[in-house]
């Protein structure tokens, strides 16, 4: 029966338009499909890598009248890397022997294939134990030629002068195969020879074979980086880097794999045939080439399963049911074959039919909707759930043929029930963005598929331009005034004053990221550090205040006793904890809220560490040995005492162990010349003049000199000069510890 592809507009999305509800699940019936329609899973595999070699064969051709035979020991796998361009320019398959012997699924391919003449690519293979397998079985097949050479240069050497109007070449590591597997099915298809090479060139006899063809190479393309293949030996390969020469590589085998198939763009993706890239399965991808090559198929490697890297390359060009496993589960899972049943579609902000937020899409490629028991769409912010849609059997009954659904999602508040979706409630604020798009998917004959969609599009800025006729974030930065150490959020009133408002809440967040694959930041966790709040009937002080402007300060040091206009949450943190947005959310007596955020923190958030004094002594030194060092002092967040304007300090050293007697400290005068510094009765000595100078930001330079060896241990305080009557108070300390040993004597160096 001829399928017939039709775009039918859904008379609900029509009631959407005239009514402003909900844009319905169903948004395009597409490619109607037969109710009895199943598809099974796209694999070629058998027990072992020579039942799927074979199974491979006689997938891609009925009868082949010459096939190529390869070693499938995987010490010998080498020697076959090379052979797809030559099983291309003949139209044979690559089926694999047991070394000298011919495994029962390869006999039975040459019968079925009905092969007449047999080339093999590996000296393990020998001419006579062929024959003698042939006889035995009947085959009336001619080896027409043994390419094996030597080694695995000779034999890709070999390989390559079978080819004719040869343009180009393809060279690359002879010990790495994933990369040489990665270019196979291209270089068959474009008729390039593939060459190995090691870290310092092509042996003698490739380079006598690329001697004779170089006035004919337009392009040439070297697989991997300079550790591999050094920039000695790109340059003297034929071509101009960058225009007729290129080379191809990425951080791994699977990397490298994908940049293959970003630079061949005219690659067909009506086929996809996806190998384990492991060295103990990469001999699927090896017979699977001379297949691929037939219809300019990529072959991508994967680790069981596709990486999302891989996923976001293939999904816009795939074909329907086009991704096609080679070799068994345990080589390459189910869940690599997951397009050939379900794929994510648009993923963006909504602003239509009544919604205010965004809409997933997804399309069912084996089947349609009356194929489904459920589908379960969740939205994330890192692994936070911010909203859950379930689907309802009118969906299925209402658009049995549909293979396009997508499911809305409104930040503003529920849906009503139509009976479409069961809509999970908003789990958030406006502020709170997705990112990513589950897509859970279940069939009547209960497969389970799962797809992901991190790549929102639109402006999600755009759905709360109604908060800012409202409220607009102001400053956000670091503070160190009024007994402050922390941080300040403003913020200001459009169009209202605080009397007009009912509640505000002031949030400090702090998100953490890491890196994703593509070296892009995804949100993984956020932390509300502290939240300040102001209610009319706690905080009336504020309520009353007649300007727009307002602020909301945090003290990281602990919290404000409540002052009548904010009521101060504790700091849930540390000095390490830095926001990285400051929430702000107006509530106003008739119920209507709006928020906003800022992202934009000024200021210096390491100045709200503890004051601190640091000493540049080295810890080694040799006795006689003289040395300049510096001793910094930092306030940090002394600064936001009240006290601080006027408090007056000096640095105390004080040596606890070690003979004071054997060193000699002198301090830098502000005349340039350096002044005795004498440890007193109690090993201490004070730097700075008796009524103290202010505790800033400086650097004092002293010098040093020890006279015996031995370990000596010293402390650095920073002391408040105290009134008579009063004692110091420490700000700040640290401690430190000198080796000094004795020079060595002249002879014995």
């Amino acid at each position: 029966m001829k399928k017939t592809r039709a775009r039918v507009v859904s008379s609900v999305i029509v009631a959407a338009m005239v009514l402003g509800t909900a844009l319905p699940a169903a948004v395009l019936a597409d490619t109607q499909v037969p109710a009895e329609s199943k598809v099974s899973l796209n694999r070629l595999h058998g027990e072992n890598r020579f039942e799927t070699a074979a199974k491979v064969a006689t997938e891609g051709w009925e009868t082949s009248k010459a096939a190529i035979l390869a070693s499938g020991k995987q010490e010998n796998l080498v020697d076959a890397l090379t052979a797809a361009p030559f099983a291309n320019s003949i139209d044979a398959p690559i089926l694999l022997t047991n070394g000298a012997d011919i495994p029962e699924a390869t006999i039975e391919a040459l019968k079925t294939l009905k092969v007449e003449e047999i080339y093999t690519v590996s000296g393990a293979i020998k001419k006579d134990a062929l024959e003698k397998i042939f006889k035995e079985n009947n085959l009336e097949i001619v080896i027409k030629e043994e390419l094996g050479g030597k080694d695995r240069f000779e034999t890709a050497k070999n390989i390559a002068s079978h080819l004719d109007d040869v343009e180009g070449i393809m060279v690359t590591t002879a010990y790495k195969y994933a990369d040489a597997l990665s270019v196979a099915s291209i270089a068959a298809a474009k008729n390039i020879p593939i060459l190995l090479a090691d870290q310092d060139g092509l042996p003698e006899i490739e380079a006598a074979y690329l001697d004779e063809i170089k006035d004919q190479v337009k392009a040439t393309y070297v697989l991997g980086g300079e550790i591999l293949i050094s920039e000695e030996v790109y340059e003297e390969l034929p071509g101009t880097d960058g225009e007729s020469k290129m080379r191809i590589f990425g951080d791994d085998r699977f990397d490298t794999n994908l940049e293959v198939l970003k630079t061949f763009t005219d690659l067909e993706y009506s086929k996809v045939y996806v190998g384990n890239g492991y060295d103990e399965h990469l001999v699927d991808a090896l017979v699977v080439s001379a297949l691929a090559a037939k219809t300019n198929s990529p072959i991508v490697l994967a680790q069981k399963e596709l990486s999302k890297k891989a996923e976001d390359l293939l999904l816009p060009k795939l074909g329907e049911k086009s991704i096609v496993a080679v070799g068994g589960t345990t080589a390459v899972t189910d869940k690599a074959l997951t397009f050939n049943h379900v794929r994510p579609q648009d993923f963006a902000v909504m602003q239509a039919s009544g919604v205010n937020g965004y809409n997933v899409g997804l399309q069912i490629v084996d089947g349609s909707a009356r194929d489904l028991a459920s589908v379960e769409v969740t939205l994330y912010r890192g692994e936070t759930v911010l909203a859950k849609n379930t689907s309802m059997n009118k969906l299925f009954n209402s658009y049995p043929t549909a293979t396009q659904l997508s499911s809305p999602f409104n930040i503003d508040g529920n849906f009503s029930a139509d009976g479409y979706w069961s809509y999970g409630k908003w789990n958030g604020s406006v502020l709170d963005i997705p990112t990513k798009a589950v897509i859970k998917v279940t069939y009547l004959d209960g497969r389970v598929y799962e797809v992901v969609n991190t790549k929102l599009a639109g402006n999600p800025e755009d759905l709360n331009q109604e908060a800012l006729n409202h409220v607009k974030a102001e400053d956000f930065g670091v503070m160190q005034a009024s007994g402050v150490n922390g941080y300040n959020v403003g913020f200001s009133l459009v169009d209202k004053l605080p009397v007009d408002l009912q509640s505000i809440e002031v949030s400090l967040v702090k998100v953490e990221t890491i890196k994703d694959e593509d070296g892009e930041e995804e949100q993984i966790k956020e932390t509300v550090l502290a939240t300040n709040t102001a209610t009319r009937a706690k905080n009336a002080k504020l309520f009353e205040l007649t300007g727009q402007q307002l602020s909301s300060p945090f003290n990281i040091d602990g919290s404000f006793e409540n002052d009548g206009y904010w009521t101060y949450g504790d700091f849930n943190g540390t000095i390490e904890d830095v926001p990285t947005k400051a929430i702000i959310t107006i509530q106003y007596q008739d119920g209507r809220k709006f928020t906003v955020q800022n992202t934009e923190l000024t200021g210096d958030a390491k100045l709200l560490a503890a004051p601190a004094i640091v000493s540049g002594l080295a810890k080694d030194l040799t006795v006689g040995e003289t040395v300049d060092f510096a001793v910094t002092t930092a306030p940090n967040s002394f600064v936001a005492e009240p006290a601080a304007a006027t408090t007056k300090v000096r640095v105390k050293i004080t040596l606890t162990q070690g003979n004071k007697e054997n060193m000699v400290l002198q301090y830098l005068e502000n005349d340039g010349t350096y002044q005795a510094l004498p440890l007193g009765a109690e090993n201490s000595a004070f730097y700075g003049p008796e009524t103290g100078f202010p505790f800033l930001n400086a650097a004092s330079q002293f010098k040093v000199t020890f006279s015996e060896a031995g370990t000596y241990k010293y402390n650095l305080e920073v002391v408040t000069v105290a009134e008579e009557g009063q004692q110091s108070e420490v700000l700040a300390s640290t401690k430190g510890e000198v080796v000094v040993t004795k020079a060595p004597a002249e002879g014995n160096e």
